[in-house]
């Protein structure tokens, strides 16, 4: 939704149809993507935290990364976060590609709880 606020606010007088992605890499695509993401979980609140957890300039990895969005409980997706740690020098261009995030956030935090209702429910009938 922060995506789309800032395609309302800026671009709406642009007479753009509609975000897909044979347009994701346009400048105005990519401004909303950086705007959503510092609406959502500011840079300098990013960088803090991986300074907090020790985190030096080109050490960041996908662990990292988990470790973050569980312990500060941000809304910005893995993708989003993953674009700032490389924007933000934590990380280099190419070191999330192909993370498979929920399969290592499980690893790292155990079971969602989620998935134990759905395993219970699934038992009671």
């Amino acid at each position: 939704m922060a995506h789309e606020l800032k395609h309302h606010l800026v671009d709406r007088d642009l007479g753009l149809a509609f975000c897909d992605v044979g347009n994701q890499n346009e400048e105005i695509e990519i401004g909303a993507e950086v705007f959503a993401a510092e609406l959502i979980f500011p840079e300098q609140d990013i960088i803090d935290a991986l300074c907090a957890m020790k985190i030096e300039p080109g050490q960041c990895t996908p662990e990292t990364l988990v470790r973050l969005k569980t312990t500060t409980r941000t809304t910005l997706s893995y993708a989003g976060l993953a674009k700032s740690a490389i924007r933000l020098g934590f990380a280099e261009a190419g070191a999330f590609d192909r993370v498979k995030w929920k399969k290592l956030e499980e690893q790292l935090n155990g079971e969602p709880v989620y998935k134990r209702i759905q395993r219970y429910r699934k038992r009671g009938r």
